[in-house]
């Protein structure tokens, strides 16, 4: 039922990105993804320790994954980069992105934020457009993630 409510938060938002008009820039906002997950019964120490150790083995980055730590406050911010492809397209790209993590005591907040693409052979990074297929299939890229590390962090048996 909870997981159920989040699904809904996250569609909601999708609709409300994609009724924008035509070939607006997108605002800060629209670029940020914020999901939040209900973990209740799990401490705010586990939360916390499931999540590094899942960054850790799932965002593999040539240079340094966490930016930013504070067990005590319960922040952790790790940049990130995955593969996506556009909406309707089979030709995968490189999705970079900064993803903060706000952990409190059977919750956490993931937002993903300053979403860029590389789409040519030169690797040069892109700021995400702010609706159409790319800005769509690094949206459903961010949910999969976002539900990993969810699943991961309410497995029994975690660190």
């Amino acid at each position: 039922m909870k997981s159920g409510v989040v699904l809904v938060l996250c569609v909601a938002g999708l609709i409300g990105l994609s009724v924008r008009a035509g070939a607006q820039q997108a605002t800060r906002e629209e670029l940020n993804h914020d999901f939040i997950f209900d973990l209740s019964g799990i401490t705010k120490q586990q939360i916390y320790d499931r999540t590094m150790t899942w960054i850790a083995n799932n965002l593999r980055y040539p240079g340094a994954v966490i930016a930013s730590e504070d067990p005590d406050v319960g922040l952790i911010v790790a940049n990130g980069v995955a593969t996506m492809t556009a909406d309707g397209d089979s030709v995968a790209v490189s999705l970079s992105f900064r993803m903060s993590v706000d952990v409190r005591e059977g919750k956490e907040r993931v937002r993903f934020l300053s979403l860029q693409i590389s789409r040519g052979a030169d690797k040069s990074w892109d700021d995400m457009p702010g609706d159409g297929a790319w800005h769509r299939g690094a949206q459903k890229r961010l949910i999969l993630l976002s539900r990993a590390l969810n699943e991961y962090v309410r497995m029994k048996g975690g660190p």
